[in-house]
């Protein structure tokens, strides 16, 4: 089966059956290896301390193919010195194995285990219940009915419960029967953006360079996947594929996967990090989740305390910002942000395990809501109370809510992608949905149809405010109208800025904006006019040495720039600015050419003297004349170009 070449952050894959990732828990020395060992006829136990200890210290992996589908073991260290190692080894895993010695029931760790896998969100399972043929007769019921009352109230209460022996063989047959079955009834592999293989090995191997495995999540794994290393951002190419011990071009995601890569040293990547698609997922410094503290944590959470995360293959020190509440007692659930000193890796749906620092404790887990989350500021956009609602949108599920506080939050309109992250779904999904009450604006962007509305309103009254308050201009400033639209986003103002031009509602030039109606001429008392009519003359009198503006007409001045009649040149030289009436310098330039005919060149000086003008003013006239293309300046001097009606078409009298 090839790969596609190209998938993106299409997601799972229907092509490709995922395995059951399941999780083989319990207490030290209850028989977890063996049980496995007997299942599959693997030797989960690799490392020489293992097998002279009989002791597992890291994860141990084994699988077995069943007729519903294949089903990979990852056998947890039971001690409680590598807890570590079981959290990495339940994360992910859709399954639980809990293994109970018949002979000494519930251990310590049976029941940290236990916790561990409810609050990374395990709910289907196995009890088995080992070292059955050491039993007296008749001592099984007693032992299964005190299983079963220790099983209430934890993520295995009610699920099958099967008596077996690893030495003497008997009840395997039931227990792989059981095994089948839950293949069948186990839930599906959790939908990502795509594929996502948290490295819990790196190692390197002669011959073919370096090596990482993990528990695939997310979308397949392909050879030709365009994948990064995060949080370190590093992109990497795909060398070889194996699953199972052999060499495959696609990997179904659940189960375990180790990926060759090309280009990198293993001493440059370093367990814990992630192999993912690129494009997919960010690293960040702070993580909105939700929280469940422990009924048995010692003492209050507090906001500024500080916790070890332990998610993935990958453990991080964070510190906490509580929302809503200032602590949370044990039993509780609630909002927070985790802050870390480094860049992290998670996605949304994420669970993860807290613990103390000192003393070490399993305080309780977590559920990633944001995994790229902004700062919690008092004064952000809607406030501590904004972001916990957007929240708690986001742990219901509920699109509709997500979309509309994103909205309220930015100003009417929200990025998809966000929507996307937060609702775990995908981007065409959330369009799609979101369609009756949205609409595209640009590419990755939607607003509510009614902010668009009230934003066209607001920019439309904001424009019109401005040409009251100044009724002279032809034109006011575009940046004061968009920054006073109703308090709309930015791609909101803009998406409604360029439809009302496209209807013919508003002109736009530059940096300037104008109702089409607007006439200044018109609003003009008979007094201003007249006056206008004044200054507009002793421009055009002075030719190419005008008078200077006087300050109090500077608007009507300006008036005369806008609609064409005058032209405002700078004096760079002088430092000065000069208002020029448009026919003079279109006289000047008649006269330019009856005094230097085509090809005749002039000087600087040579056409102040023709047109009887001092320097103050021939040189912005010449630099004016030169950006029209009446004439082309070459070093020193000038020519005339004949370029025709180079000043457009003549205002109007007024």
């Amino acid at each position: 089966m090839r790969a596609r070449a190209d998938r993106g952050c299409a997601g799972k894959d229907e092509r490709v059956t995922a395995p059951l990732s399941l999780a083989v828990i319990g207490h030290v020395n209850h028989g977890k290896s063996a049980l496995v060992r007997a299942l599959t006829g693997i030797e989960t136990d690799r490392l020489k301390e293992e097998i002279a200890r009989g002791l597992s210290i890291t994860l141990g992996f084994a699988w077995r193919d069943y007729r519903a589908g294949s089903v990979e073991f990852i056998d947890a260290p039971g001690h409680e010195d590598f807890i570590r190692a079981m959290v990495m080894g339940a994360t992910g895993a859709r399954a639980a194995m809990l293994v109970v010695s018949a002979t000494e029931g519930f251990g310590r760790q049976t029941w940290e285990h236990l916790r561990i896998a409810g609050l990374l969100g395990i709910r289907a399972g196995i009890v088995a219940v080992t070292k059955a043929d050491l039993l007296a007769d008749g001592a099984e019921a007693e032992v299964r009915r005190r299983i079963a009352a220790e099983l209430i109230d934890t993520c295995l209460a009610g699920e099958p419960m099967v008596f077996c022996s690893s030495v003497s063989g008997a009840g395997l047959d039931d227990l792989q029967e059981q095994l089948r079955a839950l293949v069948e009834r186990s839930p599906a592999p959790e939908r990502l953006p795509g594929a996502y293989l948290p490295l819990d090995r790196v190692f390197s191997v002669a011959g073919a360079g370096t090596i990482v495995t993990g528990t695939l999540l997310g979308g397949p794994l392909g050879l030709s996947e365009a994948a990064l290393l995060e949080p370190s951002g590093r992109r990497v190419s795909l060398r070889q594929i194996q699953v199972h011990g052999r060499t495959t071009e696609l990997a179904a995601p659940g189960g375990r996967v180790a990926v060759g890569l090309r280009g990198v040293s293993a001493d440059e990547i370093r367990t814990g990090e992630v192999l993912c698609a690129a494009g997919c997922y960010a690293a960040s410094l702070r993580v909105d989740v939700e929280l469940s503290l422990s009924p048995d944590c010692a003492r209050p959470l507090k906001s500024t305390d500080e916790v070890r995360v332990m998610w993935g293959a990958r453990q991080d020190v964070a510190r906490l910002r509580l929302l809503g509440a200032g602590a949370m007692l044990p039993g509780e659930r609630g909002l927070a942000q985790l802050r870390f000193s480094a860049p992290v890796i998670a996605h949304a749906g994420q669970r993860a395990i807290l613990r103390r620092p000192s003393p070490a404790e399993t305080i309780g887990g977590a559920v990633v809501l944001d995994p790229t989350a902004p700062p919690l500021r008092g004064a952000m956009s809607g406030g501590i109370s904004g972001r916990q609602s957007l929240l708690e949108a986001t742990l219901a599920g509920d699109l509709a809510r997500i979309a509309l506080r994103l909205a309220q939050r930015d100003g009417g309109a929200l990025r998809i992608a966000e929507a996307a992250r937060l609702a775990r779904r995908s981007a065409t999904d959330v369009r799609q949905h979101l369609a009756a009450d949205f609409e595209d604006i640009a590419a990755d962007i939607m607003a509510t149809r009614v902010a668009v509305v009230g934003a066209r309103q607001a920019y439309l009254e904001r424009l019109s405010e401005a040409h009251r308050q100044a009724p002279a201009r032809s034109w006011a400033a575009a940046g004061g109208v968009r920054g006073g639209a109703g308090g709309a986003s930015r791609d909101l103002v803009a998406h409604v800025e360029a439809r009302l031009a496209v209807a013919g509602e508003i002109r736009l030039e530059g940096a300037l904006v104008a109702r089409t109606g607007h006439d200044p001429l018109a609003t003009l008392s008979p007094e201003a006019l007249a006056q206008l009519r004044r200054i507009e003359g002793a421009l055009r009198d002075g030719g190419l040495s005008p008078p200077d503006a006087s300050v109090e007409d500077q608007d009507l001045i300006q008036l005369l720039i806008e609609t064409g009649r005058a032209v405002s040149l700078r004096n760079h030289a002088l430092r000065q600015t000069l208002v020029f009436h448009i026919d003079a310098l279109a006289a000047a330039l008649t006269a330019l050419s009856a005094a230097f005919p085509s090809p005749a060149e002039f000087t600087t000086g040579q056409a102040r003297a023709a047109l009887g003008t001092s320097r103050k003013f021939i040189v912005p006239a010449l630099e004016f004349l030169d950006a029209k293309g009446a004439t082309a300046r070459h070093g020193d001097v000038r020519q005339v170009t004949g370029a025709e009606n180079p000043f457009g078409v003549s205002p109007n009298p007024i």
